[in-house]
């Protein structure tokens, strides 16, 4: 980097830029559906317009779950606009995301030098997994960026001889990470415990402070998460919460749905899976204690998330920084003898997987089978245009073509390159169209619209026998859920302006027992169900 600070300088800045663009594109431009994210903007919605900074309120009631960081922040960037909206709520997931993979640059290039800092993070923000949730209006990507932070301030402290100020900078990362998702981030802790005694032996944790780190994070959880929400729900959240929402969530599940989210990132991790997977065969011939740490931070991580007895897949997003950094460590290294070997087998069968992807792409009949094993959510991402998924194809294709001649030509990184700025493309026009089909499927503003007609701003809306949250971002009115039908006929009995929003099939059942005044206002089709909002009135 001293002999040409010109060029690695562009290269990151270029990295960085288009981690940002993959973020940003699809941000903001498709509805709240889902009811993870619907949670996140109320509770910035209860900060910033009723100033409980504290403890935020959702519907009515203290929401205790999970600290406020990642809330006070989407609070905080909406603040300029004067409300929460999608677009305003992505900021957050936006910079985050744009964190991670600075931070992944950092650790590379202090470690292994500036080329396989930019290709960790070009490796980073083309991962799938991470496109998806830079976007999304969930704490995972902040939780993942505080910890690629917190594992660069290891990386450093270990370097400096285990010197205060990276040492301080790794415990203030792990109290945002505790902060931003809760126990989640203490997950850091662990990692760094074994990444530090399994390389530099047991005798060095003192020299990594972990007590007296830990009682700093702790004391500062303590005054801005712990004692607030134990003082305010009168020593409701130790018990529900803490003793049990977290320890059911993790304890409770059986073996083989734990062994399957020990799985789940190396599916995550495709189409950069089959390059890393060379890996072991380097490490074994060429021992780093710098790599090794990486190795154990990320491994003790994957372990922990992947044991949660409860999980989802977006839980193994921490994992993936540690991952991109391993790839492109193999790819940019002198690799000799049997690694080599491996490495330019491994290249050949990742360029064979992009190729059967780019068939897959294009072929309508291998889409319609690809479909039927998807969720409606996951739709929502397969080309559907004929120009779309030939453009797709042919990057795949390209990327399938540098790996193959950079295997030929035994230089690893350019095909790494290759496949990444493939990779880049391709996810581009993902993000500029799978937000308009994502909206065709999940639109719930016309519906929420018509539920709010001719209801005041301090009136209510009905839900039977439940409702999603995000209906509450777009209604603008107090939301009461009716769970029976008993409930459902005893409301329409006695209040003659309510709107109820239901499944059109509950409404059939109901409709022949009730007062032929009610009938539907307005319908639509979400997640392949028909959903109606009843009221009186001409429909």
């Amino acid at each position: 980097m001293a002999r040409h600070p010109w060029h690695a300088a562009a290269c990151i800045a270029g990295v960085i830029l288009l981690a940002a663009a993959l973020a940003a594109i699809p941000a903001g431009r498709r509805p709240f559906w889902s009811s993870d994210e619907a949670r996140v903007a109320l509770l910035a919605r209860s900060v910033l317009e009723e100033g409980r900074w504290l403890v935020a309120e959702l519907r009515g009631q203290d929401y205790l779950n999970k600290p406020q960081l990642f809330y006070w922040s989407v609070a905080l960037a909406s603040r300029p606009f004067g409300r929460v909206t999608e677009s305003s709520a992505a900021i957050v997931p936006i910079l985050a995301a744009i964190a991670a993979v600075a931070g992944v640059i950092a650790i590379g290039s202090r470690l292994w030098g500036w080329t396989t800092g930019a290709l960790a993070g070009l490796v980073l923000a083309t991962t799938p997994l991470q496109f998806d949730m830079a976007h999304q209006v969930l704490p995972d990507i902040m939780l993942s960026a505080w910890l690629v932070w917190a594992l660069y301030f290891l990386v450093s402290a270990a370097r400096s001889d285990w010197s205060v100020a990276p040492l301080v900078g790794l415990y203030a990362c792990l109290t945002g990470a505790l902060l931003s998702k809760g126990p989640a981030g203490l997950a850091g802790i662990a990692a760094a415990v074994v990444a530090v005694a399994f390389t530099d032996g047991v005798a060095t944790l003192r020299r990594l402070r972990p007590v007296l780190g830990l009682g700093a994070v702790l004391v500062i959880a303590a005054a801005v998460w712990l004692v607030p929400y134990q003082l305010h729900s009168v020593g409701r959240f130790s018990h529900q919460v803490l003793g049990g929402h977290y320890v059911t969530w993790y304890l409770l599940g059986s073996l083989l749905e734990r062994l399957e989210g020990l799985t789940e990132a190396v599916a995550a991790f495709l189409p950069w899976t089959v390059l890393l997977a060379a890996a072991p065969l380097w490490w074994r011939q060429n021992p780093d204690p710098a790599r090794r740490r990486v190795v154990l931070w990320t491994a003790t991580l994957w372990v922990l998330i992947g044991m949660s007895g409860t999980f989802r897949s977006r839980y193994v997003l921490p994992v993936l920084p540690g991952l991109a950094l391993l790839t492109a460590e193999v790819v940019t290294a002198p690799v000799t003898g049997r690694a080599a070997r491996a490495l330019r087998w491994a290249m050949l069968a990742c360029a064979a997987l992009a190729a059967i992807i780019a068939v897959a792409l294009w072929s309508p009949s291998a889409q319609r089978l690809l479909a039927s094993g998807l969720s409606p959510e996951d739709r929502t991402y397969l080309p559907s245009g004929a120009a779309e998924r030939a453009a797709m194809a042919l990057l795949a294709l390209a990327g399938a073509a540098a790996l193959v001649v950079s295997a030929q030509r035994r230089a690893p990184w350019t095909g790494g390159l290759g496949l990444g700025l493939a990779l880049a493309g391709m996810l581009v026009i993902e993000g500029f169209t799978y937000p308009v089909r994502y909206t065709r499927v999940f639109d719930i503003r016309p519906l929420a619209a018509a539920a709010a007609a001719g209801v005041p701003r301090d009136g209510v809306v009905f839900g039977h026998p439940d409702l999603r949250l995000s209906y509450d971002i777009y209604l603008g009115r107090r939301v009461i859920e009716l769970p029976t039908e008993a409930d459902v006929r005893a409301q329409l009995a006695t209040a003659a302006d309510a709107r109820l929003i239901m499944p059109a099939a509950r409404w059939e059942a109901l409709a022949r027992g009730v007062d032929p005044r009610w009938r539907v206002l307005a319908s639509a089709d979400l997640r392949e169900r028909s959903t109606v909002v009843v009221g009186r009135g001409t429909p």
